[in-house]
């Protein structure tokens, strides 16, 4: 069996509590219809994951400025995060200044996370970029 060290025990807290709290969601939502904690939470689970994937896929903006790749994605996650509450709103009416909170609920978050994630993505590509400049000077040396 394989001990658990170091930061893989709040990874594996993390994941253990997310699988147990959607589970629970689910299990509520099927049993009790009118509970709106549920619905929160599955509803922060796909708020989550649009947030994740499409902060994952920012290679497939590299041809756009930083800027603009940043506010294009930022942009499409807003408008996913819209269509679930307008297909959630079939289900279960939207509250009065429902939208509003959405907004804030997903774009304070989305924000913290995106500079935490593009400012690792900034790092590695200078950790790379100086490792290419090592590797030249190198050669050029060698030659």
């Amino acid at each position: 069996m394989r001990i658990i060290k170091g930061i893989e025990i709040p990874i594996a807290i993390c994941i253990s509590y997310t699988i147990i709290n959607i589970g629970g969601s689910v299990f509520e939502a099927i049993v009790n219809q009118e509970s709106s904690l549920c619905t929160n939470n599955i509803m922060m689970l796909l708020w989550t994951s649009i947030a994740v994937f499409i902060l994952s896929i920012h290679h497939l903006f590299d041809e756009w400025s930083p800027l603009a790749m940043i506010l294009i994605q930022y942009i499409i996650a807003l408008s996913l995060v819209f269509l679930t509450m307008i297909i959630g709103g079939v289900f279960e009416p939207v509250a009065k200044g429902g939208y509003k909170d959405a907004f804030l609920s997903f774009t304070i978050p989305y924000v913290i996370g995106a500079v935490v994630y593009y400012i690792g993505v900034f790092q590695s590509v200078r950790r790379q970029n100086q490792l290419l400049q090592d590797i030249i000077k190198d050669k050029d040396e060698e030659i």
